[in-house]
């Protein structure tokens, strides 16, 4: 299955041993991200490192580890899918405008995140830490 993650998502397997870090570095999806994330990773990385209280080294390793098994999606590719993406998200939260074109670039199955933002429109399904368990088991 074809998921396109949001920010919040990688974030969230980068800070904590949890679950969420289990199924991003299981291989039981295909796991996507625009370039758009990345960019917003490092904007926040100082902020990331000291909130989690580790290493900026034991950040950027895993980091590494997960981006191992996620595809990034370079901006020309999602570029066509922007204007859709951009009108469909205007009322609910423009900056989540890529991982939506994303989604249509790829042809993903759905976005995995955090955001009750991406619930305000249908034209992408939106997977909850429980779907995407359910999905493994």
């Amino acid at each position: 299955m074809r998921v396109v993650l949001d920010t919040n998502v990688f974030i969230s397997g980068i800070l904590k041993d949890s679950i969420v870090k289990e199924i991003l570095i299981s291989d039981s999806f295909d796991f996507f991200m625009p370039e758009y994330a990345l960019e917003e990773v490092s904007k926040y990385e100082k902020e990331l490192i000291e909130k989690a209280g580790i290493s900026e080294g034991n950040f950027n390793l895993i980091k590494q580890l997960l981006l191992e098994n996620i595809e990034i999606v370079p901006e020309e590719i999602i570029k066509p899918y922007l204007e859709k993406a951009i009108k469909i998200m205007e009322t609910v939260d423009i900056k989540d405008s890529p991982f939506l074109a994303c989604a249509f670039a790829i042809n993903a199955s759905g976005i995995w995140s955090f955001d009750k933002d991406f619930l305000n429109q249908d034209e992408v399904r939106v997977f909850s830490v429980k779907e995407m368990i359910e999905y493994i088991y």
